[in-house]
C-alpha cells in the first residue's frame, strides 16, 4: 500500500514537472505581433528589433519635425526594416548602393533625393535630432525644451534624473526612462554611428 502511494506521488510530481517544462518551451502565450511573432504586452510589441517598430523609428527620424528626409516614406522604411538593412537611424547613413538597389518601387530620381536629403540631414538642429531619436514620451515641444535647458544632446545624455525633472513636462518616471534610453546598448550604438557619420551632439 505504501509503495502504491509513493508511486502515485512520483507520477503526480512528474506530470506537474512535465507540464511546467512544456509550458516553458512553448514560451509565453497570448496575442502575438503579426510581424515578428513576439507576444504583445498591452497590445504593443516589446521587441525593439521588430520590423514594425524599426520602421516607426525611421519614419519618426525622417519626419519634418525630425531631420527632414521626406523622400524616404512609409514604403521605403518598411522595406529597409523588413529586409533587416536598418535596425536604427545610424545604419541609414552606412547603406551602400547595393543596399538601396534591393528596395522595390524606388526610382532613380527618388533615390537621388533620398541621398541628397540624408546628406543634408546631418545639419539638422539638435531638437530635431532629439525628436527623431524617438525617446519615450518626448514630442517635438519637449525636445525643444530639453535642448534649450541643457544646451546640447551630449549634456542631456549625461544629466542626472533630478536635473531632468526640473524641466516642464518631465516627471520622475520619464526622467528615469530618458536616462535608461541613453544607457541602452542599442541606442548607444545608434548614437555612436550617427556621430561617426557627421552628426555632432556637442554644443
Amino acid at each position: 500500500m505504501a509503495g502504491s502511494v509513493i508511486i502515485h506521488t512520483i507520477d503526480c510530481c512528474l506530470t506537474s514537472l512535465l507540464k511546467k517544462v512544456t509550458g516553458f518551451l512553448k514560451g509565453p502565450s497570448g496575442p502575438k505581433c503579426p510581424e515578428c511573432s513576439s507576444v504583445l504586452i498591452d497590445e504593443a510589441c516589446p521587441n525593439l528589433d521588430c520590423p514594425i517598430k524599426v520602421a516607426e523609428w525611421l519614419l519618426r527620424w525622417c519626419s519634418s519635425e525630425g531631420v527632414d528626409i521626406p523622400a524616404l516614406g512609409q514604403a521605403e522604411a518598411a522595406q529597409l526594416a523588413g529586409l533587416r538593412l536598418v535596425l536604427h537611424p545610424g545604419e541609414l547613413y552606412e547603406l551602400g548602393p547595393g543596399d538601396w538597389e534591393r528596395l522595390e518601387g524606388v526610382t532613380s530620381e527618388q533615390l537621388e533625393d533620398i541621398r541628397r536629403q540624408i546628406a543634408g540631414s546631418k545639419s539638422a538642429n539638435p531638437s530635431a535630432v532629439l525628436y527623431g531619436l524617438y525617446l519615450p514620451k518626448i514630442d517635438e515641444f519637449l525636445a525643444k525644451r530639453l535642448v534649450v535647458a541643457f544646451g546640447d544632446i551630449d549634456a542631456l545624455r549625461e544629466a542626472e534624473p533630478e536635473l531632468l525633472q526640473a524641466i516642464d513636462g518631465v516627471d520622475e518616471p520619464l526622467a528615469l526612462e530618458i536616462r535608461h534610453w541613453f544607457r541602452d546598448s542599442v541606442n548607444r550604438k545608434a548614437l555612436k554611428m550617427l556621430e561617426e557619420n557627421g552628426f555632432s551632439f556637442a554644443g
